[in-house]
């Protein structure tokens, strides 16, 4: 029997459709397997705290479990290496700190930027507290400042490390009132604690959390309005000093996700984050969700880049090429 060309040619075509479709049938719905959350810090801290809680909740929208992978060292800078340098696939995926992410950089070389990742969600923001011990003589921040202005280099304040938000919040303030403090640097928050109740320094600047674990007294936080928590603690504006510093974190990924993949991470993020089950855990710690979507998040990374980045220069804190 005689087989005409055409017929050939579209036996052909509809075989080169079916195909072509077979890969399409049987590309798997993302994810289909545990999704990695890099943490660039130690476990026991707030950001692996916060991580921890973000990976259940954001795992039951995904349908897949969040695993998290413990990266520290360098200031977070290690983690965040590993991270940009992983495959924009969605299953590795980071928790994102305003350290790591902004200062880090704006201090010395880490080799990313706050540019080297898409942004997922920002999944919460808490404002620093100046905090004093119970029996200090410092009642208020005038307090403060009068000393300083008094006794030039001999306040002492600490913090969890040189450039950390918790230097330059207290860096931010005493050049704005053109006072003078000596800064005491610890290895972590747990030792600058020590150090406030063994007298080495006379305050420090921390989350609220701090503030109840230890019965320290809170002078006022470094916020925009009072804390629904703390409704007797000035803002640092009713202070006469409007200055805001916020510790703030979120999730991102290596740059170039698939814009399906980013819109489903996004997805199960902004979820979690309104659930009940989040909400109540993330306020027992003091650290309610402060969500911000993928654009408004970027945005808001490349605006604390270029504050602190700023801030940093002008203190001269920034590493010497």
């Amino acid at each position: 029997m005689k087989i005409r060309p055409a017929a050939v040619r579209g036996l052909l075509w509809a075989a080169l459709a079916c195909a072509a479709a077979l890969p399409a049938q049987a590309q798997p719905t993302y994810p289909d397997k545990p999704v990695t959350l890099v943490v660039p810090f130690g476990p026991g801290g707030t950001s692996d705290i916060m991580a921890r809680i973000l990976e259940r909740h954001m795992g039951e929208q995904l349908g897949q479990a969040m695993v998290v992978d413990n990266k520290a060292g360098a200031g977070g800078a290690i983690g965040m290496l590993q991270l940009m340098r992983a495959r924009p696939d969605g299953y590795t995926v980071g928790l994102s700190v305003i350290g790591p992410e902004v200062l880090q950089p704006a201090i010395r070389k880490t080799g990313y930027s706050h540019q080297n990742f898409d942004h997922v969600c920002r999944t919460y923001a808490v404002p620093l507290m100046m905090m004093v011990p119970k029996e200090s003589p410092f009642q208020s921040v005038a307090d403060v400042l009068a000393f300083a202005r008094k006794n030039p280099g001999t306040l002492t304040y600490g913090s969890s490390g040189r450039g950390t938000l918790l230097h330059l919040a207290m860096e931010m303030l005493l050049d704005k009132a053109q006072a003078k403090g000596l800064h005491v640097p610890y290895k972590s928050s747990g030792e600058m604690v020590t150090g406030l109740l063994g007298k080495q320094v006379m305050l420090f600047s921390e989350t609220p959390t701090v503030s109840k674990q230890y019965g320290l007294r809170p002078l006022a936080v470094f916020a925009e309005q009072r804390l629904p928590g703390y409704p007797d603690v000035p803002t640092m504006a009713e202070a006469g000093w409007p200055i805001t510093a916020s510790i703030w974190g979120g999730v991102i990924a290596p740059k170039g996700l698939p814009a399906p993949v980013l819109a489903r991470l996004e997805s199960a993020c902004q979820a979690a984050l309104a659930s009940e089950a989040y909400k109540s855990e993330a306020q027992r710690l003091e650290t309610p969700p402060a969500y911000l979507d993928g654009p408004r998040f970027a945005a808001f990374a490349a605006q604390q880049s270029e504050a602190y980045g700023k801030l940093i220069r002008d203190l001269g804190l920034a590493d010497k090429d």
